[in-house]
This record gives C-alpha cells, structure tokens and sequence, in this order.
C-alpha cells in the first residue's frame, strides 16, 4: 500500500524529533573526512556536511516514485540513505579513488562489513555524472560518549571533483528536477557540452596545481601552508609523490612547535655532517624495525613519516609533551603514538 497522507505526516513529524541525530551524524563523518583529505592524503579538497531539512524530506516522500515504494514508516527511515550527507569534492579527479580508499578503512557497513561503495559514473552519450557514493556506518570506536546514540546511523558520502559537482548539480537541477515539463533539445545539447568541458577542465586544474607546485619547490623562508610544505620538502628530501601521505598533522605539529621553513627543519634535525636526508633515512630505518619487531605497523613507507622520524631525534619529549595520553584523555593520534612507540624504542636502546 502506498504512503497516505497520514503516514507521511508521521514521518515527517518523526525525522523533525530526530533530526538532530542526523545532524550530528553529519558532522561526525564529516570531521573524520576532513582529516581524510587535509591530514591523512593532504589532497586539495573541500568537505561539506549537511542533514536533509524536514521539508524537503516531506517533500520527498510526495513525490510518486517514493510514494509508491515504502508501506510503513519503519520502511521509509530504513529506506533513505541520504538523512544524512556529507559530500568530499577534490580538485583532482584523480584523487577521487585515493580518497574513497581512506573511507573504506575508516568507516564500516552495515553489521560492521565494509561501507557499500559505487562508483555511479556515466560515460554515455549526453551523461556525464561522475561520483562515488559511500553508504557508510560508525565503527565502534567512535561510538563512545556523545556518540552513543549514533548506532545503527548511516550515513551517505558522496566523492567527486569539483568540477564534476558542478555539472552533477546542475544536470539534477534541470534534467531531472524541471520547473515546467521536458527539457528542450538544445537545453540537452547544452548540458552535454558542459559535462565535457568538465572533463577538460580537470585535466587543466591537474596541469595548473602541477606548475604550482612545481613554483613552490623553489620558494625560500617559511612555509604559506601544507602544500608548500609538502612541494618544498619533496624535493629537499629527493622523495616521491607519496611524501603528501600523512603530511597535514606533521606539518601542524612542525608549526606549533616554530619549525615553519626548510632552514628550521635543517637546523632541528641535522647533526654532525650529516644532510637531513641521512638523518631522517637512519632515523626511520631505524624505527621501521622497532615498528615491525614490536607488530605496530603504524609507519607508512614513502610518506611523511619519514620526515617525522627524523624530527622526533632531537623533539620527541616536546611532541610528547603536546599531546598528553592516558586514561579520560581520549585516544591518542597517530602522530602521538608513533612519539610513543619512538620514545620506546629510545629507552629500550
């Protein structure tokens, strides 16, 4: 039996008593997907959250399609995916995948299986709509505290670069929301040359930040921000691509502590004659192997983390010192713990 007025009313009058759970859902994975992108892969992208307003969940339910396919209101919130919405855009097509990768790892499914992940692209005639969509569950460990109440809360992420937000939005506008019947011909002419132009503009978008970065690695005095600092020292390392992984906290931690320029970091780390390459390769080989002896695997081969092994040589009582661990002061980060695991590796040495 299809929703009666009656029953969408209820299900509006329901969602508007739990919206706010959506809300902080919302905002949940949207601060874990923020650290994605800015901390964990330091890739240029924007992060927006938002949980679907009341009305337009009424609204929704109006419409025949969902009129026609839920019975009971138990059935429409097991149903809708989207209550709550958080959508990651990167500059980069190409950091699409990478991205949908950390959100596999960091969230779960449904009975704590693996988020359900699909890439919705669209490659025919006329469609251009690029996305992953993430259908994605709290792990246990983020439902502790304030976070209780979000068991069995789901949420969708959407993954896409900016400019295919930009076409997805307005072909959902025009083609499949129309104010005023079908779309005309040339309308459909239009949106297909705009889903291309999109396409190109990606590959100039990857070809600008390209020689921005490639502007920056020849910059001197302190850094303007992580990607600065991740060009700069790239190069001042001789390290590959993989140097961003891991590079947002390092260079957060770097800042707080007044080691802001390549010249700081030298003065910090160097010792003897040796360069800062030498320093941070014993450093981290060094902790690689206590890292494995001791079944932590918490380094990661090629990223930052061997800039921070050779940091933490001469800082690692002030870096301990900044993020105090023990219990009620909440898990640690992984930046914090891999101080700890060097500070154990010191004493035991």
């Amino acid at each position: 039996m299809p929703l009666s007025e009656e029953m969408i009313k209820d299900c509006g009058d329901r969602y508007s008593r739990e919206h706010d759970r959506f809300q902080k859902m919302a905002e949940v994975v949207y601060q874990k997907c923020y650290d994605i992108v800015h901390k964990k892969l330091t890739v240029r992208a924007t992060v927006q959250r938002r949980a679907k307003a009341p009305k337009s969940f009424v609204d929704k339910l109006r419409k025949d399609d969902h009129r026609q396919r839920y019975d009971s209101v138990d059935e429409v919130f097991n149903g809708i995916s989207d209550l709550a919405g958080v959508r990651v855009a990167t500059y980069l097509e190409s950091d699409r995948q990478q991205v949908v990768e950390e959100i596999r790892k960091a969230f779960v499914g449904k009975e704590k299986e693996e988020p359900t992940i699909e890439a919705k692209d669209r490659n025919e005639q006329g469609l251009h709509y690029r996305a992953t969509h993430c259908q994605v569950f709290l792990p246990d460990e983020d439902l502790t505290g304030i976070n209780e109440n979000l068991k069995g809360t789901t949420c969708e992420i959407q993954v896409c670069s900016l400019l295919a937000h930009v076409f997805n939005e307005v072909e959902h506008d025009l083609q499949y929301k129309p104010l005023s019947g079908e779309l005309s011909e040339p309308e459909r002419e239009f949106i297909d040359q705009l889903g291309l132009l999109t396409k190109a503009g990606d590959l100039t978008i990857k070809r600008l930040l390209a020689e921005t970065e490639e502007r920056f690695s020849h910059r001197t005095g302190e850094f303007d921000d992580v990607y600065d600092f991740v060009a700069r020292m790239r190069k001042e390392l001789a390290v590959g691509i993989d140097f961003s992984g891991n590079a947002g906290q390092l260079y957060d931690e770097l800042v707080a502590l007044n080691i802001n320029s390549p010249e700081t970091i030298r003065t910090t780390v160097c010792y003897g004659d040796k360069s800062l390459r030498e320093v941070c390769a014993e450093e981290y080989q060094r902790l690689k192997d206590f890292d494995q002896n001791n079944k932590k695997d918490f380094l990661e081969d090629n990223s930052s983390d061997f800039l921070l092994a050779g940091v933490l040589r001469s800082k690692v009582d002030e870096i301990l010192g900044r993020h105090p661990m023990g219990r009620g002061k909440g898990r640690p980060s992984r930046l914090a713990q891999i101080a700890k695991m060097y500070k154990e590796m010191t004493e035991q040495s």
